[in-house]
């Protein structure tokens, strides 16, 4: 089945899935109160407050799920930006945010925060039966946090409600590449058990071709110190009884990868080293004062190390070995219930409060012995009216608060001139929203509102090597709004789904990582800017045949203050952004084949450094082995034609110079790359 998604909003009225309880997660609720549909349908339903919602399942899609960055790139509006081969550093992006604009969360639990807001893709895990939400925009208050510019990425941990299940996956690829993947999810009596455990490693050594720009020669070069390892494991355990239920949920992970450089720019030590715990408990109690009562309690620690023994990435910062550690912890409160006396009417209630620390990088030589910590809270609401039946009304609110403390910043990086600053901000952010339901092939909904969220440790004084903080950033803020229609048009055996949508955001402060040097980027501000944009997505299942398409129109602008970048693109957001599918299936077999084109890409705020566009192609076959249905074997060719560089004119030479495709300027990607898969589910 496709990988695209026909994705749409639709609302949800059980309580416990308005609470966001994981032990039983929005896309089940909806699944037990739909017909059955075929497994392309990724349609979801969130909180009981709607919004552009988007789902991808390992289950439900053509391509063999080869890294969860690939999963979630095939939603509408969502761009993930590789710096190399599989296992490297990966960004993602919603409606032309910043990667730090997505939210990431576990269970309700949050995998990015104040500490460390951007979440590497490149190292999300993944397991059987892995899925995974994209709320598109805005996102339910209950999700906690200030309100996200772009979005929020909500991870659904494993449990037996679409089945019981025991399967493992093994993946061999190009470029040294291995992969393992294990999990069970079942029920015992009262008691739901997900397990899953995953383990990968890839030596990323691939060619690319460069043109020196002096001579103009023509060589061909390899990724050096591109090598990655990682292994963890997730799990969840829950009691459900006839009062609601208690849980918990943990991840445990751990990777190594080598930090390649530029094209221009190779390295051979450089290095990051990553850990992670998080665990949370977590308990629901229905039919309290006629509504639902959820709490939460989390706690998170991550570790990461960066080394550049001789200076390779930054020749300022020779022999650096900067290790930084996060704590974080947190808990929250929801409560909802039908409004007595109103007719299709419910409140929803959410308090949270979480406190972080951010040790200082040992050896920094730039921010050397700085300490962060930070306290924040917030309180949400959301409230929901029926007027009538085809009819919904709906608002959502928060109010949230920080407190930092920082100690021994340089002076010159701080705001005020002093090494030990503090920052206390209270910021609202909400919106309103109405859908009306035609009929099934023509629902029209509309959300409008505000969003503000704080700078991060990472960007305020962080040291990861390639990315640095600056203690001098602002709050950023946007406006925001978007419209769409979507249904469901069926016919005979086959069904057609499509979603379009228009949206707009004005930012303010925006925070986006700028070129500094060779290959370091620097957290800045920018003073304005507009992001208007297209998404359309659409699906078609007949008989053994399914295809998805969908395609994303972005037009940015910095408005700054700045003359040089004011009414240039935004770096970093691509103009357009297409996926194609289709699938036909005859007997044990299947065969698939993709296109993923990705053109208008600029890295600088001045728009003068465009990404050249890439075009790549994909195909796939995979046989259910006969007399062991059980298990699937396949073979997955990405970037089919091998293309691995582009023409770019140069003044210099008055000729075009080879330049390496990629997703970002000067990191290339890999050219053609052979997965061969097998993967075994027992009955």
């Amino acid at each position: 089945m496709s990988p695209r998604t026909s994705a749409r909003f639709l609302g949800a009225t059980a309580l416990v899935a308005a609470l966001g309880s994981p032990a039983r997660g929005h896309a089940e609720d909806d699944a037990a109160d739909e017909p059955t549909k075929p497994a392309l349908d990724v349609t979801v339903r969130g909180s009981t407050t709607p919004a552009f919602v988007s789902r991808a399942s390992i289950d439900d899609r053509a391509r063999e799920p080869v890294d969860a960055a690939s999963l979630v790139a095939e939603l509408p509006s969502v761009h993930v930006r590789r710096l190399g081969a599989d296992g490297a550093q990966a960004t993602l992006s919603i409606r032309g945010s910043a990667s730090t604009q997505v939210g990431v969360l576990l269970a309700g639990i949050p995998l990015t925060s104040g500490a460390d807001p951007s979440f590497d893709v490149g190292a999300l895990p993944l397991w059987p039966g892995a899925s995974f939400r994209v709320y598109r925009g805005f996102a339910p208050a209950s999700l906690g946090a200030t309100g996200y510019l772009g979005g929020v990425l909500v991870i659904d941990p494993p449990t037996p409600l679409a089945g019981a299940r025991t399967e493992w996956q093994a993946l061999a690829g190009s470029f040294g590449a291995l992969k393992v993947r294990a999990g069970d999810a079942r029920k015992i009596g009262d008691v739901t058990l997900g397990l899953g455990v995953f383990g990968a490693r890839s030596d990323g050594d691939f060619s690319y071709e460069v043109t020196d720009p002096f001579t103009g020669k023509r060589g061909t070069r390899t990724r050096t110190n591109a090598g990655a390892v990682s292994a963890g494991a997730v799990g969840r355990v829950a009691l459900e009884r006839s009062w609601g239920s208690v849980g918990a949920t943990f991840l445990a992970d751990a990777r190594r990868v080598g930090l390649p450089g530029s094209a221009t720019y190779t390295t051979l030590f450089p290095r990051l080293e990553t850990d992670r715990l998080v665990l949370g408990v977590d308990a629901t109690v229905r039919d309290v004062a006629r509504g639902s009562l959820r709490l939460q309690a989390w706690g998170r620690r991550e570790g990461a190390t960066y080394s550049d023994p001789y200076g390779e990435i930054d020749p300022t910062r020779v022999g650096v070995d900067a290790r930084q550690t996060i704590l974080a912890a947190g808990g929250s409160v929801g409560y909802r219930v039908v409004i007595p006396r109103a007719a299709h009417a419910s409140l929803g209630v959410f308090l949270d409060l979480r406190g972080e620390s951010l040790t200082p990088p040992e050896t920094s030589a730039v921010l050397a012995g700085t300490t962060a910590s930070r306290l924040a809270g917030g309180a949400g609401v959301e409230l929901e009216l029926r007027p009538s039946e085809p009819l919904r009304l709906f608002a959502t609110a928060r109010l949230d608060a920080r407190r930092d403390r920082a100690t021994d910043v340089p002076a010159l990086l701080s705001p005020t001139g002093d090494t030990n600053p503090t920052a206390a901000d209270l910021v609202p952010s909400g919106h309103l929203g109405a859908s009306y339901r035609f009929s099934d092939a023509a629902i029209l909904s509309a959300h409008g509102g505000f969003l503000r969220r704080f700078p991060s440790f990472v960007e305020l004084y962080g040291d990861r090597g390639s990315l640095l903080g600056d203690p001098r950033l602002r709050v950023e803020g946007a406006l925001a709004a978007d419209v769409g229609v979507h249904g469901d048009v069926a016919a005979g055996r086959a069904t057609f789904r499509y979603e379009l949508v228009g949206f707009v955001t004005s930012p303010r402060d925006l925070i986006v990582f700028l070129p500094l040097g060779r290959s370091t980027f620097r957290a800045s501000n920018v003073d304005a800017a507009r992001i208007v944009g297209a998404e359309v997505s659409a699906s078609l299942v007949a008989a053994n045949l399914a295809t998805t398409l969908s395609y994303t129109l972005m037009h940015t602008e910095n408005l700054g203050a700045d003359p040089l970048s004011y009414g240039r693109p935004l770096p970093g957001r691509p103009l357009h952004d297409l996926s194609y599918d289709a699938a036909y299936r005859f007997g044990p077999v299947r065969l698939r084949y993709g296109i993923d084109a990705v053109a208008g890409t600029t890295v600088d705020t001045a728009g003068t450094l465009l990404v050249p566009p890439r075009f790549f192609h994909s195909a796939g076959a995979s046989l259910d082995v006969p007399r062991m249905r059980a298990l699937r074997i396949g073979v997955e060719v990405q970037n089919l034609f091998d293309v691995r560089t582009f023409g770019v004119p140069s003044e210099l030479l008055r000729t075009s110079v080879a330049m390496p495709v990629s997703d970002f300027l000067g990191f290339p990607l890999p050219g053609r790359t052979l997965w061969v898969t097998a993967r075994y589910r027992a009955p």
